[in-house]
């Protein structure tokens, strides 16, 4: 039987950003919170003020945050590092006290968008170790392999996917590899070529997947360890997606069984069997991430599952809207039972509480799924239901155009 769905969708004027900007940015800017055991500090990506419009604070870096654990309450403590537009902003996975940042380029001596790795103070401010250009242009995600040993970019605007060398202490080495990406789709505002919007490898590291928002397709690379070079992978180069589907971001179930592809142009999102020897995807179900009879302008933006992988979150631009799906065994598709992590039923939509949330994600607990709605200037904190995986609106921080959160 099909569960319940909670649909609490409303439409929302989202002009309460400007009374905040005038009295509460200013004061919480600055402000150092109080830490104790039940707060962690967050790392705000933000772009630049592209309206250039005077009431708008423009953003200077990137901002620290602290999330109280018992709460869910979320503080904005201030600048903890300036850069140009750090757009995209990620932890390296062994060395807690390093981040990295995509961001723009300073020096003007390159198009080439620019790496940059920071270390943690004990006052939360953020110090810069080093910079590396992107290998491409308009780099727009970024991660860390599960070993440490690289910083992979997508850079959108040149369609190219790059791999950077890291140092024991974290900081950027070389420039490994940078693979071109060639492909196009029938979306001629959005696709008249190859842009990789999305980068990260599989759990166990063997393989990394990019998604290529323009040519419909995941593309896969692996490292050779006797050249000691990344490489496409020679069996499953790539893997296509519907025609227009536009695949923006994607996420693994926690087993490493499947890859959940979140398509940007198409509002769909895609459930694949993933062979993690070959590196081989399998489409098994398509489902729509917006609610029935939806009609309005949407783009789909980012998504996460939780650590149990009975649950997937993503965002809707437009409808701003956060879709929660449960991930079972019980129902059917064509008639056939399929193994846990396939089948996708949408139990809850909600409101972002803002105006489009480019980025959310659950912090490293599960208890909290934080959204960032870029262009009403807010960060919301949602308390997650363990039992339901539903969500819960807890509180709000202003913050102007973040774009991203790392921990």
């Amino acid at each position: 039987m099909k569960k319940k769905i909670d649909f609490r969708f409303s439409r929302r004027i989202f002009g309460f950003w400007a009374v905040a900007v005038l009295s509460g940015f200013a004061a919480s800017l600055n402000v150092e919170a109080a830490a104790d055991e039940n707060t962690v500090s967050l790392y705000a990506g933000t772009i630049s003020n592209p309206t250039n419009d005077p009431n708008i604070p423009p953003s200077e870096g990137i901002y620290r945050l602290e999330l109280n654990m018992e709460t869910g309450a979320l503080v904005n403590c201030g600048l903890a590092a300036k850069a140009k537009g750090p757009s995209w902003v990620t932890s390296h996975p062994i060395l807690k006290d390093v981040i990295y940042a995509s961001a723009g380029n300073e020096d003007g001596t390159t198009k080439e968008s620019l790496i940059i790795a920071f270390k943690k103070q004990a006052d939360g401010s953020l110090v810069r170790m080093n910079t590396a250009n992107s290998g491409g242009t308009c780099a727009c995600h970024l991660s860390i392999h599960p070993n440490g040993k690289f910083a992979c970019a997508a850079n959108y605007c040149s369609g190219q996917v790059s791999f950077i060398e890291l140092n024991e202490d974290g900081s950027l080495g070389k420039l490994n590899a940078v693979f071109q990406l060639e492909g196009k789709g029938p979306n001629a505002a959005r696709q008249k070529q190859s842009y990789a919007h999305f980068v990260t490898s599989d759990p166990n590291g063997k393989f990394s997947l990019c998604c290529d928002l323009g040519g419909d397709q995941i593309c896969s690379f692996y490292f050779d360890e006797i050249e000691k070079i990344w490489k496409r992978n020679p069996d499953f180069p790539s893997t296509r997606t519907a025609s227009g589907a536009g695949p923006r971001h994607l996420a693994f179930a926690p087993n490493g069984k499947y890859v959940y592809v979140l398509n940007e142009l198409s509002c769909t999102l895609d459930a694949f069997a993933y062979d993690s020897a070959t590196g081989a995807m399998t489409l098994v179900e398509s489902s729509p991430t917006l609610p029935p009879g939806y009609r309005g302008f949407n783009k789909s933006a980012a998504i996460d599952v939780s650590k149990d992988g009975k649950f997937l979150y993503f965002t809707n631009r437009g409808a701003n809207l956060i879709t929660v799906f449960a991930i079972d065994s019980e129902e059917a598709v064509d008639g056939a039972k399929m193994e846990a992590g396939v089948v996708l039923n949408p139990i809850q939509y909600v409101p972002s509480g803002g105006e489009f949330p480019r980025f959310a994600g659950l912090d490293p607990t599960g208890k909290f799924f934080i959204a960032c709605n870029k262009k009403s200037h807010n960060v919301n904190v949602f308390r997650v239901s363990p039992e339901t995986g539903k969500l819960t609106q807890v509180s709000s921080a202003v913050l102007a155009w973040c774009t991203g959160i790392t921990y």
